[in-house]
């Protein structure tokens, strides 16, 4: 959908009784204008949270020259790795600081993450492997024009709507027991009932892109 159209069911419902609803016509004034900015915010904070919660875009890293202890960097689109694998399909272990070591030599190799956007490589492989793929979520497109498209199936809309009216009300009720409360579990009710019932769909899925980690050991 358009964010138009997001926007034209957002203020005609979850905060159609506040400031921020009116957006006006095809000519927005300045005030309007502000306030289409603001719901744009919203609409870019809901659309991570669901990608963040369902995994929606997957992109592939190639870390190459891995050794013990080598640091790789990650794009700036990098949200959190799914899973990794050496080039030959075994499995390497992601957040795993445990040790194995024979003759001071670790031979438990694991991805570590130890700031942001740098993966530490922990461990020594003992085939020699050097090249590992890391499969990752990535942040969706951000958008700034009522004129693009969010490539999100639509199934997900409930839970956008619900998140974008908690950051509305939040704004101007601080108190979790107010309206913005409300929404925010509305909002986790929504997620709860996509994995419950099975909905989540994968038509927008990256085809994986392969990122290969040149020169930043």
């Amino acid at each position: 959908m358009y964010v138009s159209e997001y926007l034209s069911h957002i203020t005609k419902g979850e905060v159609k009784q506040l400031y921020v609803s009116d957006i006006g016509g095809t000519t927005p004034n300045t005030l309007q204008l502000a306030n289409i900015a603001i719901l744009i915010s919203y609409l870019n904070e809901a659309n991570l949270e669901v990608h963040k919660h369902f995994g929606l875009i997957q992109k592939e890293l190639v870390l190459s020259n891995v050794t013990n202890n080598s640091i790789h960097s990650v794009p700036v689109d990098f949200l959190y790795a799914v899973s990794a694998e050496f080039n030959d399909g075994t499995e390497v272990a992601i957040n795993n600081e445990r040790t194995n070591f024979t003759d001071k030599v670790d031979y438990n190799v694991s991805l570590l993450f130890p700031s942001p956007f740098k993966i530490l490589v922990k461990g020594t492989d003992v085939l020699k492997r050097d090249d590992i793929s890391v499969v990752y979520v990535s942040i969706p497109p951000a958008i700034t024009l009522t004129t693009q498209f969010i490539d999100l199936p639509q199934v997900y809309n409930e839970a956008l709507y619900n998140y974008v009216a908690y950051k509305a009300h939040a704004s101007l009720k601080g108190d979790m027991k107010e309206e913005n409360n409300t929404y925010y579990l509305r909002y986790r009710e929504s997620l709860k009932n996509i994995r419950l019932l099975g909905m989540t769909n994968s038509d927008n899925l990256d085809s994986n892109v392969k990122l290969t980690d040149r020169g930043f050991v």
